[in-house]
């Protein structure tokens, strides 16, 4: 177990110790924003017959000048195959996406024909080529569609379903429950006694969880009057739950009441403890294939400690880019404090006529809410920094929090 690593080493210990990844299969409906986890391939050439590419008449081949006449031979409707060769000099209806003779040189749009009975005069000069969808313009019998790993957006779900494509692999969306310490916590549901506050962490856990693609798994709180051996909970929880993160417990000289509960239900640490603020006291760790992550009770500290080390741990495991997205900023506003050890100072960035800016939220002690309002992103000052003044450039990191 290392101590006092930083952010960087943390978060790699953690990527190279993950679990392997679950895969499942969903319908092409159910698969925006998932994740592959399979190569795909074209079966056939896309399309898989020249097409038309307008409403207009398909032409036989020969030297077609402009105010050429040629012979229509009929039209084709909606999914008829032609049955004859055109012969040079006749032409034939056709719709947009419909079959072609095989014969076919060019395709004239309608509107730049006219037709009296059976003669057809050309109004342009006709190109070889022009207006017909090659078969296998867009894709190949062969070609590679869509590969491990891609992110599947509307134009895949498009791609497959135009292949006849009715269901993939995907990896899975990891399942996450929460475990929060601490006696004096109750269910953001209930009316808290004197002395007691409301469980605010875990809604916003789940809130965070669900916007990155995971899953709710279990939820319990270590009530005061509960005699159950906490290592048998956690234990129980790690067996149904791909992550599971404890939030709070207590800090003190001789250790850390959750580092503690790690040990007993036998999972390897990691690390612990990170020199930033806020969410100092914080460890992540492994039991057999769930991962396990140890966060601030403090809900600023709480939403630090999450966006670091367990967000890319979910993204990773669903196969995405773990990232964080790093850019430079200037402030357009003033943070007054010296750092001492690392800081992340919660704030909201935008991109504007000027380059990225970040305003600097209020409400920067870790026990305060305020800051997390419209927060997405995490300016990262180094240790002893000076405070900030506004138009000053600093580096920030964007959060995938979904918040346009």
């Amino acid at each position: 177990m290392q101590t006092d690593t930083s952010v960087e080493k943390a978060q790699q210990l953690l990527l190279d110790h993950l679990p392997p990844r679950k895969t499942e299969t969903v319908s092409v409906l159910e698969a925006n924003g998932r994740t592959l986890a399979e190569d795909i391939f074209a079966g056939y050439d896309l399309p898989a017959a020249s097409q038309s590419a307008v409403d207009g008449y398909a032409l036989g081949e020969g030297n077609l000048p402009i105010n050429s006449t040629v012979q229509l031979k009929g039209q084709l409707g909606a999914g008829e195959v032609p049955e004859h060769r055109l012969e040079p000099g006749e032409a034939i209806g056709v719709l947009t996406g419909g079959s072609l003779p095989p014969n076919c040189q060019a395709v004239v749009p309608q509107e730049k024909t006219s037709l009296a009975g059976l003669k057809l005069e050309l109004m342009e000069q006709i190109k070889p080529g022009q207006n017909i969808k090659q078969a296998g313009e867009d894709f190949s019998s062969g070609d590679l569609l869509l590969s491990v790993g891609q992110k599947i957006d509307p134009g895949a779900v498009a791609l497959l379903s135009a292949f006849g494509i009715n269901q993939i692999t995907v990896f899975s969306k990891p399942r996450v429950g929460i475990l929060s310490l601490g006696a004096n916590i109750v269910s953001w549901e209930e009316e808290p006694k004197p002395g007691q506050v409301r469980d605010s962490n875990t809604p916003m856990l789940l809130a965070l969880i669900g916007y990155q693609g995971g899953l709710a798994g279990d939820l319990e709180i270590a009530v005061a009057d509960d005699n159950t051996d906490l290592s048998i909970k956690l234990r129980q929880m790690m067996a149904k739950n791909d992550i599971v993160i404890c939030t709070g417990g207590s800090y003190f000289a001789a250790g850390s009441e959750a580092a503690t509960l790690f040990q007993a239900a036998g999972a390897q640490i990691f690390y612990w403890d990170v020199p930033i603020q806020p969410g100092s006291h914080t460890g992540g760790a492994r039991y057999e294939d769930c991962m396990l992550f140890a966060l601030s009770g403090n809900p600023a500290a709480c939403f630090v400690g999450y966006q670091l080390f367990v967000a890319p741990v979910l993204l990773a495991m669903q196969g995405l880019n773990p990232g964080p997205v790093w850019i430079k900023a200037k402030c357009t506003n003033e943070f007054s404090k010296k750092t001492g050890s690392r800081r992340l100072v919660r704030g909201r960035a935008e991109y504007t006529s000027r380059g990225w800016e970040v305003t600097i939220l209020p409400g920067q002690k870790p026990s305060m809410l305020r800051s997390l309002i419209n927060c997405n992103a995490l300016i990262d000052l180094s240790a002893g920094h000076p405070p900030l003044d506004e138009g000053m450039e600093v580096s920030v990191i964007l959060l995938n929090n979904n918040i346009a």
